[in-house]
């Protein structure tokens, strides 16, 4: 069994090293938006799905392995501080997710991955056939596309590149109308594979975590 790469930036442990970013006050910047780029000091990932809770916060999503535990700050841009992340669990490639709480100075997030597709609706493991195709926006390698080679439990095995920096990317299906349906976010690949990506469903997420993906 060989050790899948985690797609943070550069590491592939469990927890990566960050600490609090340099406090700045919120401030408009455009490009809040799933695909874009995520930090703390020593860390990156990429945002996944935007989110709205129960309880009417707004969040972005992204891989559990990116949560360093200690509180910091996630930023984007020009260190524009978003929030911290409130949720996380990380099992593996089973169970590996995470919420950032966004700043509400911010204002709410956009929905459309990358600023080109809208989200219709959000596929749950049964919906997923082998051979569907499937894509990704990750902030390292932009978008890319390839097929489901497997679904099991609540993991989704793709042929998509992928590097390190793309964790949390938004992983969907395109759809005939030019909107996406979200699947999962982007966890790992196997060592020495970068065109094989495993995704974590999104799905189960959303009445766990009282949430609801935004368009």
């Amino acid at each position: 069994m060989t050790m899948p790469w985690l797609r943070g930036l550069g590491l592939v442990v469990a927890v990566v090293v960050a600490a609090t970013v340099s406090a700045n006050p919120a401030q408009a910047e455009p490009g809040v938006t799933p695909g874009m780029k995520v930090e703390a000091i020593n860390s990156a990932c990429t945002a996944g799905f935007a989110a709205q809770g129960n309880d009417g916060s707004y969040y972005l999503m992204t891989s559990g392995h990116c949560d360093p535990h200690n509180g910091s700050v996630w930023s984007y841009g020009n260190h524009v501080q978003l929030g911290r992340i409130t949720v996380s669990e990380h099992d593996g490639d089973a169970r590996d997710a995470a919420i950032i709480m966004l700043d509400p100075r911010l204002g709410p997030p956009r929905g459309d991955i990358g600023g080109r597709y809208f989200v219709r609706d959000v596929l749950s493991a049964t919906q997923i056939q082998r051979g569907m195709p499937f894509c990704k926006i990750g902030a390292v390698t932009g978008e890319t596309c390839g097929a489901v080679k497997d679904v099991q439990g609540d993991v989704v095995e793709a042929s998509v590149f992928s590097l390190n920096g793309d964790s949390g990317s938004p992983g969907y299906v395109k759809n005939p109308d030019g909107t996406v349906s979200a699947v999962g976010l982007l966890t790992s690949s196997p060592d020495g594979d970068d065109y094989t990506t495993y995704f974590s469903l999104v799905n189960p997420l959303l009445s766990k975590w009282g949430l609801r993906i935004l368009p």
